[in-house]
């Protein structure tokens, strides 16, 4: 998903990391639903779907990547104070637009209950409110919620930062901050799931229990993660490449722990992908890892000016585009291959139908994209110059 700079500040070069973050998260996500697909299919054994956990687990971190990106980006790009209107305008041209464009569509296609015509208006604005005209639409009403409140957590922010005066008030804050989110992810896996009957219904029970996952609330962390990089961006460059062993490190413990817990699962006898939700303790800690793992990847990458690094910041720049149709892209890749009879069971099989939905949604995207009014239906590929990773400086914003 694409940010740009408000004109009426001076424009900032662009992260050059940050489309190859963009990517790997677009191709995470195109991955983690495939799976979600695959591990449905009758006679699965037990070993493929534990296979397909895993790899649904090492895919986890794209929904709180491009989080960290939209902290990271309107941090860098809004420090001061923001023009709200014309803040809010761009967002709405380049999200919200081409989001209720793709909402119509994927409910056109959708088979509506008999007398449905009594209650379409009402079941249009739900869907569109709620991000349920898709199963992955859930997402843009999610972030979205960050632009809209941004002042709101510019002033939080900037409190934040006030307090930070050295190295010792820093682990503190973030200590602090940490342990408020890991009580908000035990408060989301453990007591919601054993008191619901607790909450008496109404509007506060829908936004924070009912549709949590799609609640801005309950990922704050990795967006004001991102504000941190951003307002020390060199620093945050260097601090990941002189600890990337250690990462790595915390990576790979977290990996096998929340794959035990994985595994306890289908020892029970269940096949569920539930268990490797964002929102619980394990997985915050694990999120954090991955993400400052797919950071210092995207630096390697980028420094090294391969082919792939090209392909992967042009699908970072297109993946708004791409995420919104990818959905309906896999919809009907699967009719094709399971009419061919043809790579529609296995992991073998995943890997070719997970390539060729990413594939044919870049194109899309990209070709969507360079129409006249293409902006309308994939957002905009913002065209700033790439900043050098070593070089790049950010002016301290208070």
């Amino acid at each position: 998903m694409q940010e740009g700079s408000g004109s009426f500040m001076s424009r900032k070069e662009r992260i050059a990391e940050l489309d190859l973050i963009r990517g790997f998260a677009f191709l995470a996500v195109v991955y983690q639903h495939v799976i979600g697909i695959f591990i449905r299919e009758q006679g699965l054994s037990t070993q493929t779907a534990i296979v397909y956990g895993m790899l649904f687990h090492l895919l986890k971190f794209a929904v709180p990547a491009f989080i960290f990106i939209t902290g990271l980006v309107l941090f860098y790009n809004y420090c001061e104070k923001v023009n709200y209107i014309g803040f809010m305008r761009k967002r709405v041209t380049e999200i919200l637009v081409p989001y209720g464009i793709w909402s119509a569509i994927y409910m056109s296609l959708q088979t509506w209950p008999q007398g449905w015509e009594s209650s379409f208006f009402r079941t249009v604005i739900k869907n569109l409110v709620t991000g349920t005209s898709s199963y992955h639409l859930w997402f843009v009403v999610m972030i979205f919620q960050f632009y809209l409140l941004y002042p709101l957590w510019q002033k939080l922010f900037r409190f934040l930062h006030r307090l930070v005066v050295n190295r010792t008030r820093f682990v503190v804050v973030g200590a602090l901050l940490a342990f408020v989110y890991g009580g908000l992810m035990w408060f989301s896996a453990r007591y919601i799931p054993a008191h619901m009957a607790d909450f008496g219904g109404g509007p506060l029970e829908l936004y924070m229990i009912k549709y949590r996952d799609r609640n801005a609330f309950y990922y704050f962390f990795y967006f004001l993660l991102g504000g941190v990089a951003a307002v020390a961006l060199p620093a945050f460059r260097a601090w990941i490449g002189k600890r990337w062993m250690w990462i790595a490190a915390a990576f790979c413990l977290l990996y096998g722990w929340i794959g035990y817990e994985l595994l306890q699962v289908f020892a029970s006898g269940s096949i569920s992908l539930n268990v490797a939700t964002s929102l619980k303790p394990s997985m915050f800690l694990y999120t954090v890892a991955s993400l400052l793992g797919v950071y210092g990847l995207a630096l390697l990458i980028g420094k090294k000016q391969l082919a792939v690094t090209h392909w992967l910041s042009l699908v970072g720049k297109y993946s708004y585009g791409a995420y919104l149709m990818h959905a309906l892209v896999l919809t009907y890749l699967m009719k094709a291959v399971r009419g061919i009879g043809l790579f529609h069971t296995g992991v073998i099989g995943s890997l070719v139908v997970f390539v060729l939905c990413a594939a044919v949604s870049f194109f899309l995207s990209y070709g969507l994209g360079r129409l006249p009014f293409g902006a309308l239906l994939v957002g905009a590929a913002e065209k700033k110059r790439v900043s050098e990773p070593a070089k790049k400086q950010l002016p301290h914003a208070g």
